[in-house]
């Protein structure tokens, strides 16, 4: 069974992951900057470095120390943002002090032996801050050019810069290479879909090899994506199935963490309801006139929503000519298909007999027969729950028109003969019956939906 994220360690993939972490930190080493001491100078007095560099004080003869407490001169606190203070060295060629320099900002300091510093024995040291963010890491990788060119083509080098708490699992330039010849490319031209797949990549947490175990369920920014751990190896898999290992764990950034994987991660195509409609071969007609309203939008935005949808066989069996007169009157035909939809996710199970269904353009009666059939108004539900991002749609078999609606009027400008009423569930009934929805039928094939009082 997945499950979302827990603190639950699995003492095999977190060590395997730890061992991971000590081979990719390893080969992330900061620089080594040497400077020499002899009477009376250190060589080069002024040097540059960035944050987390080492620098080295070799005795090149005499005995001297490096002094970055208190200035021998003025006998004043150099105000250093930190302070140290070595043991005198005179072995020629030794090691006279080393250190490491984490914290940014200019450094003086001076040789506090006799009047070393008052012949000209000083130096300073500026430590520049160096940023390591997500997007550093990345830049910095021989390992990941593409990444970071997909990631500059799509503006998402600011947000993996700013501070905060992300995870991104990143694929190697090999790892795009096995999307196959011009793909990259391709995406490269598709800034909204490569967005896409780059944010299937992007946790907004900081997730850490210590939190991941089996079967562990990760939303991403755009889907969730699953962990599998077999054996020493951990596999993360993407919406749409693609599995990817995890070839470098625990890359610590400032705003986060990278784990390096070897295949890239691509999302669960979309399944809005409008998605569930355009990939239907029994809905062509529905789909023609949601295009023709604009609504595809709607029906592909947020939600949720309940679509009723009506079949191609549905709206064959209006009146010849109605189709066509629909698609050319469009405000009708908008206030038709309106009807069809529910501002709510309404699950068949959430369906009784007798309930009462706001749409957009007015109510829709459930009724439910002795044989457990569904009926939306005249319409029968055929194929229920089919569970999109932004809601459900129900199949039914006939077009639900709202009360003010006659399809005679739209298909026709005679007059024609009042013939019977029909129930909801198809029974003919008295014109006159009351308290219910009703059809009327008349000669020329229109049907007027009306709720009789």
């Amino acid at each position: 069974m997945k499950r979302k994220i827990t603190n639950k360690i699995i003492k095999k993939s977190k060590l395997f992951l730890l061992l991971l972490l000590c081979s990719t930190a390893s080969s992330v080493m900061a620089t080594i900057h040497t400077v020499n001491a002899g009477s009376y100078y250190y060589s080069p007095s002024a040097i540059t470095i960035n944050q987390g560099d080492t620098v080295k004080w070799i005795n090149d003869g005499g005995t001297h120390d490096v002094n970055a407490a208190i200035n021998s001169q003025t006998s004043m606190f150099f105000n250093n943002p930190v302070s140290f203070l070595s043991s005198a060295n005179s072995t020629v060629g030794g090691v006279i002090y080393t250190h490491i320099f984490t914290v940014p900002g200019t450094y003086n300091y001076d040789c506090s032996i006799g009047s070393h510093a008052a012949l000209g024995m000083v130096g300073s040291i500026t430590v520049n801050t160096t940023s390591n963010s997500i997007y550093d890491i990345v830049s910095n990788s021989n390992d990941h050019t593409t990444l970071k060119a997909a990631i500059d083509a799509c503006t998402l080098d600011v947000v993996l810069s700013d501070p905060g708490s992300l995870t991104l699992f990143a694929p190697t330039d090999a790892a795009f290479n096995l999307l196959g010849l011009g793909t990259v490319t391709a995406l490269l031209n598709d800034i909204p879909q490569l967005t896409d797949i780059l944010k299937h990549h992007v946790v907004g947490n900081s997730v850490m090899s210590g939190m991941l175990s089996n079967n562990l369920v990760v939303p991403t920014l755009n889907g969730d994506v699953t962990v599998t751990i077999s054996g020493a190896s951990v596999f993360i898999e993407s919406g749409n199935g693609t599995i990817a290992q995890v070839t470098g764990a625990d890359i610590v950034a400032d705003n986060g963490v990278v784990h390096v994987i070897d295949a890239v991660l691509l999302p669960a195509p979309p399944n809005s309801i409008y998605d569930i409609v355009s990939n239907s071969t029994d809905h062509t007609t529905l789909k023609a006139a949601i295009d023709a309203c604009a609504l595809d939008g709607t029906l592909s935005g947020a939600g949720p929503f309940t679509l009723f949808a009506p079949t191609d066989a549905a709206f064959n069996l209006l009146p010849a000519g109605t189709v066509t007169a629909l698609l050319a009157d469009i405000p009708q035909l908008t206030d038709i298909l309106k009807h069809h939809v529910v501002g709510d996710s309404v699950l068949s199970t959430m369906l009784s007999n007798n309930l009462v269904v706001p749409t957009l353009n007015g109510d829709v009666l459930v009724t439910i027969n002795s044989m457990s059939e569904v009926f939306i108004d005249n319409g029968q539900v055929i194929v229920a729950d089919l569970i999109a991002d932004n809601g459900v749609v129900h199949v039914i078999d006939a077009v639900l028109l709202p009360a003010t609606t006659s399809v005679g009027n739209i298909s026709s400008d005679f007059q024609a003969k009042y013939l019977y009423s029909l129930n909801i569930i198809g029974e003919k009934v008295k014109k006159s019956a009351k308290n219910q929805i009703l059809f009327d039928i008349y000669s020329n094939g229109s049907v007027v939906k009306r709720f009789s009082r």
